[in-house]
Order: C-alpha cells, then sequence, then structure tokens
C-alpha cells in the first residue's frame, strides 16, 4: 500500500513558532535562553497562553494544555510549533485530540522524549510528518546541544545534497556497531522505547512494518529497557521491520553502562532485520533529528544516509 505522508510547509526566515508545554512544566530562564536561540537562528516565537501553568507533575490540566495546542496550531502567524520540554504528559493528550482539525492545519511539531507518543498518534491517524528533535527550554536552551545547520535543513526542506553529508556524519564513529545488512531503507518512526511502549496495546501504535524504528531512553535501567523491549516485541513491533536503531541510552547505574550493547546484541540476535547499535539519537548533545514517516536510506558501508523525499512541502 502506497502511503502519502502529510506534510506541513516549510519554515521561511523570520517565521514565527509557537511554543507550547504539553508535559512537564518548564522554568522561565531556559524558555528564555531557548527564545534567544530561536531569534539568533532568525525566527520570532509566540508563547502558549498557558506556558507557564503547573497542575501537579504537569504543565496545566489536560483542557489547558489542549487548548494551548489547538490555539497554537490554528492562528495563521504561527508557522510552527516548537514543545517546551518532555518529561511527562503528552500520553493523556490522546483521546482528547481533534484529529480533523490538526488535518486541516498541518504545521511542523518539533520535539522528542515525551512527546514521543503524540507524534507517533499523529502519524497513525494522519500520516503527518513531525520532527523528532530539539526542544525549547531543554536543548535549545543550551544551543550547543543541538545541531542547527542540520535542523534548520530539515525544517526549511534544504536541497538533498545540503543535507545528506549533515545526515551522513552520523555514520562516522567508532562506537558505531552495525548487525546483518549494511543497506536499509524504509519510513523513519520512533523515539523514546518507554513512551512506544506505552503506546502498545492502543489504538495509537503505528504500524512498524517495513520503518526504521528510532529507540533510545534516559534514566532506565537495564531490566526496565528488557521489559520494555519485550513489550513491544510481545505486541509485533519487532516482526517485520526495515531496520532498528539504538541510539543513546542514559542508564542510571553506571556499572550497567558497559553491558549494554552486549545486552541490544543478544536481544535482537535471533532477528533478520539490520540493528544498529550506539547511534548518536536521544538525550545526548549534537543528537540526530529525524522526521517521523519520511524514507530514508542508510549505506553503513559506504557511510551515507540520504532522506529519501523532503520532510516538507515546498521542500528542494
Amino acid at each position: 500500500m502506497t502511503i502519502k505522508p502529510l506534510k506541513a510547509p516549510a519554515l521561511q526566515p523570520g517565521d514565527q513558532l509557537g511554543v507550547f508545554a504539553p508535559a512537564s512544566p518548564v522554568r522561565l530562564e531556559y524558555v528564555r535562553k531557548g527564545q534567544e536561540y530561536l531569534a539568533l537562528s532568525g525566527f520570532g516565537n509566540r508563547e502558549g497562553r498557558s506556558l507557564f501553568s503547573r497542575s501537579y507533575h504537569v504543565a496545566g490540566d489536560l483542557r489547558t494544555r489542549l487548548a494551548d495546542f489547538e490555539d497554537l496550531l490554528v492562528d495563521p502567524e504561527v508557522k510552527g510549533l516548537v514543545a517546551a520540554r518532555g518529561g511527562y504528559g503528552s500520553l493523556p493528550l490522546l483521546p482528547l485530540l481533534n484529529f480533523a482539525l490538526i488535518g486541516r492545519h498541518p504545521k511542523i511539531i518539533l520535539g522528542f522524549s515525551d512527546l514521543t507518543a503524540l507524534q507517533l498518534a499523529l502519524w497513525q491517524r494522519l500520516k503527518l510528518v513531525t520532527f523528532s528533535g530539539p526542544m525549547l527550554a531543554v536543548e535549545m536552551a543550551r544551543s550547543e546541544m543541538v545541531n542547527s545547520p542540520l535542523l534548520w535543513g530539515l525544517l526549511t526542506g534544504a536541497a538533498e545534497s545540503e543535507l545528506k553529508p549533515l545526515l551522513s556524519a552520523y555514520l562516522v564513529s567508532e562506537k558505531l556497531e552495525c548487525l546483518r545488512s549494511e543497506t536499509f531503507s524504509g519510513r523513519s518512526l520512533g523515539g523514546t522505547l518507554t513512551l512506544l511502549a506505552s503506546l502498545a496495546g492502543t489504538s495509537y501504535l503505528p504500524d512498524f512494518t517495513g520503518k526504521i524504528i528510532f529507540i533510545e531512553d534516559r534514566g532506565e535501567s537495564l531490566y526496565r529497557l528488557d521489559r520494555s523491549l519485550t513489550q513491544l516485541r510481545l505486541a509485533g513491533v519487532f516482526n517485520s521491520p526495515a531496520a532498528v536503531v539504538c541510539g543513546d541510552f542514559k542508564l542510571p547505574n553506571r556499572v550497567e553502562e558497559p553491558l549494554l550493547s552486549d545486552f541490544l546484541k543478544a536481544f535482537f540476535a535471533e532477528d533478520d532485520f539490520p540493528v544498529l547499535i550506539n547511534f548518536n539519537y536521544g538525550h545526548c548533545p549534537q543528537s540526530f533529528i529525524f522526521p517521523q514517516g519520511v524514507m530514508m536510506e542508510f549505506d553503513c558501508r559506504r557511510g551515507l544516509i540520504n532522506l529519501l523525499e523532503s520532510a516538507v512541502e515546498n521542500g528542494c
């Protein structure tokens, strides 16, 4: 079956980005630093009206967070949305989302971590391309954390010749390990492992058949990673993907760190699809940035990553 993704218009210099907080509460000083980064990058920003709200452990109650998201989505002056931070809170929003409204106003939605749940739900229901990348009050607040040429190249629809070296640089690493075939292609989907596992058994989990599945996480012990991976296996996620790309996993126990690569190799040992281990994606400096749902090609032997289609409308 041919998939026709729904893509947002490419960003233009000077465009306004809406800042929303769908998950954990945000701190003013980090938001301001992130806004400075946007300004230096040539973009304005518009804050959600309740950006600094707090309700227990989340950034305002469900209806408040949903209203901010929808208001920014339909605002004609706002050309894209960037999450302030992750943490926790996106998952309970999913049953309240007005997918018809979102489908009428396709815009760039940028974030990762807890945003994984929102992004995968939008792909599952609308085939909307979103972007797994830096957040305003986290990575953008520490600009050295962001691969800015790759970020703005993807969001402005830079030419394939410009993006290929920026993407391919992530295959230049002595730590990177490739199991089985060194060449694969497919639509890219994924994000934070525990969020993928949280979607298992729900109607928001996409079909991962033929997909390049990206996974990463932070602060999860080895046994908890094992549990989440096993849950996904039992849910059929690893039945027939194009490949699995294992990113950065910040384990809380340093004693377990040396065991991680061997554990991942053992977990996927009986599979027949390619697996990359120690790929620089996740809660790490200069993380890989990818569009959810867009065709990509990896040639690990030649050290090339290619975007096979533009991630935005009006892109090159």
